[in-house]
């Protein structure tokens, strides 16, 4: 069955004609449209991005902005089929398919058409599998089924717009008699919907259209492009739905009209049709909205800008380009290099701030509900933590952790960026901005002190194997045990708010939840490294050891928890990260065996 309708729509777009020069060039209020996307109300420039992103894992197509790719795509779908757009990972995903695996593992929808069959096979006994036993190549295969199926129905989202062979209608006379053309034999859909109730069963060409009618509206159902707010509340409609089952409401037909004449001005390349279409269509559905989705939509032109500027790449740039300059004072000893890190640095948190700041605003929340926002959060008090070392110490010390410590997290923060919407409606359980501002703020920010701690333990050991400079090893370990103090308050504070939250939404103060294990494990870590010092157990060098294997605890409680799916913080699992912790221990435990040989050898 859906090998059939997959055929249906990608057939509608195989018999599509592409345009020649089709388009038009100012996309301004089109980007701007809302839909309804995952439960979030969005920018139509953000649902493009997230979709190119899903579909080929970057943002964009080649030099096209997702926008002006997603509009030939709507309205010119017959000119994206061999646009690259279609990640396999695994090549052998692709050869299965009978595809010849390429280097940058894109390919098109024609592509991916020719095997379809395969990969449906592949897919139904991967379906058959449950999730946890799957391999990548299953799972690869389950996600490339999904992508090709989205882009056949998205890509017909417009098609009622265009004249169609089902509905040819050849009589002058029944033409007239619809006040259709005379000069034209085919038609589109909504052509022959506005005046269905016109139609003569007695004319053979007009019942067979009206039967095609009948037979497009089923076929072209429960579409997933939702931009048409229907009179249901909290409801929205697709295009097509709003056309075959909310069209005799005033307000639904005003817009899909709408959409009608923005799909056929694109294809004419009438840019002032388009632009007035686009416009009307903002005020219509301004005045369709309550009030709460027209403050969500005055939002817009900040989430545009935020993800045209990118705030996070340029802090990574800047941040990399600190860590040269201090690699680079190592040949040099002026002043210079050591301002140029610090101006970096600078540089780099100015974006990181206002990028925070933005998502805050746009989303009417604390930038901390998923793995994405946490990384770039625990990146931005890391960083900050670091300038506020730099500003006491100013011996690049606050400039290296600031540097390694904003650069590696941004960078798996982009990872999981990756996968789609960073933008994303808050779960059923975090939702509470009071507690999110206070315990999980809290807590991450306590997650970012452990790290940067962590991190000046490894700036010990390797100042400890290569310096003998005793003033430089004891401001290391000062600094250290000053940001250790502030890991231990702010995750006893964090999981102490969150016992309150538990108590009110689940009421119980604890539970023995792996989250709320591996945050007491950091507490529980932390405290033992004060006791430790405080009996004269640990010196610098033992401190510094603990100070890296707390950085270990806090990567088990962050996200290792969550490979054990149970509990009730169900809301963080991920998957495909195990590989990638064991690498993490191994390495760990590798530098601390390492640099604690060379420390007692140089004894």
């Amino acid at each position: 069955m859906k090998i059939k309708i997959f055929l249906i729509l990608f057939l509608g777009l195989f018999l599509s004609t592409a345009l020649a020069a089709p388009g038009v060039k100012d996309l301004g209020d089109f980007k701007k449209i809302p839909v309804l996307d995952n439960g979030r109300l969005k920018p139509l420039d953000t649902f493009a991005r997230n979709l190119l992103t899903q579909f080929s894992g970057m943002d964009h197509y080649q030099d096209q902005e997702a926008s002006r790719w997603i509009a030939s795509f709507f309205f010119n779908s017959a000119a994206t089929l061999n646009d690259r757009i279609f990640l396999i990972n695994s090549p052998d995903v692709a050869q299965a398919l009978g595809i010849m695996p390429r280097q940058d593992r894109r390919y098109t929808p024609g592509q991916l058409q020719q095997g379809y069959r395969k990969l449906a096979e592949l897919q139904d006994a991967a379906a058959k599998i449950p999730e946890k036993e799957r391999s990548l190549a299953e799972n690869e295969i389950m996600r490339v089924f999904d992508n090709i199926n989205l882009y056949a129905q998205l890509s017909r989202s417009f098609a009622f717009a265009y004249p169609q062979s089902d509905f040819t209608i050849t009589s002058q006379a029944a033409k007239a008699k619809l006040g259709l053309p005379l000069g034209q034999d085919q038609f589109s859909f909504i052509d022959i919907a506005l005046r269905a109730g016109e139609i003569n069963f007695n004319d053979p060409q007009l019942a067979q259209a009206a039967s095609n009618l009948f037979r497009w509206s089923q076929d072209y159902k429960d579409m997933p492009f939702t931009v048409i707010p229907s009179r249901q509340e909290d409801t929205w409609l697709s295009p097509w739905d709003a056309l075959t089952t909310d069209f005799a409401d005033d307000q639904s037909r005003r817009l899909v009209l709408l959409w009608n004449s923005m799909a056929v001005s694109y294809a004419q390349g009438n840019e002032t049709v388009f632009k007035r279409a686009a416009r009307f269509y903002l005020g219509g559905i301004r005045q369709a909205l309550p009030a709460e989705d027209i403050k969500k939509m005055d939002r817009f032109p900040l989430e545009l800008f935020y993800q045209q500027s990118s705030p996070f790449t340029w802090s990574i740039m800047f941040y990399i380009l600190a860590f040269i300059f201090f690699v680079v004072s190592f040949a040099s000893s002026k002043p210079l290099w050591y301002n140029l890190g610090l101006c970096s640095v600078m540089a780099g948190f100015i974006p990181h701030f206002f990028g925070l700041v933005m998502r805050i605003i746009i989303m009417s929340r604390p930038p901390v509900s998923s793995l994405y926002e946490t990384f770039i959060f625990v990146a931005f008090i890391t960083v900050l933590l670091g300038l506020l070392i730099e500003y006491y110490n100013r011996q690049w010390l606050g400039i290296v952790t600031a540097a390694i410590s904003g650069t590696a997290l941004l960078f798996i923060a982009n990872k999981y960026s990756a996968e789609g919407d960073t933008l994303k409606v808050l779960v059923a359980v975090l939702n509470s901005n009071f507690w999110l501002a206070t315990h999980v703020t809290t807590i991450t920010m306590g997650y970012a002190a452990t790290c940067v701690g962590g991190l000046l333990g490894h700036i010990w050991l390797v100042q400890a194997v290569f310096k003998k400079d005793g003033q430089t090893l004891d401001k290391t370990y000062k600094t250290t045990l000053g940001i250790l103090g502030v890991a231990l308050c702010l995750t006893f504070l964090g999981t102490n708010l969150g016992g309150i939250w538990a108590d009110q939404s689940w009421g119980r103060f604890w539970g023995w939840d792996p989250k709320e294990n591996g945050a007491l494990m950091i507490v529980l870590w932390t405290a033992l490294l004060f006791h430790a010092k405080v009996a004269d157990m640990i010196g610098p060098r033992g401190l510094a050891v603990g100070a890296v294997i707390g950085m270990m605890v806090v990567m088990w409680a962050w996200f290792g928890v969550n490979l054990l799916s149970v509990g009730l913080h169900s809301y963080g699992f991920t998957s495909g990260i195990a590989a990638a912790l064991i690498i993490y221990a191994v390495a760990e435990v590798i530098f601390l065996l390492v640099t604690t040989f060379f420390i007692f050898r140089k004894k």
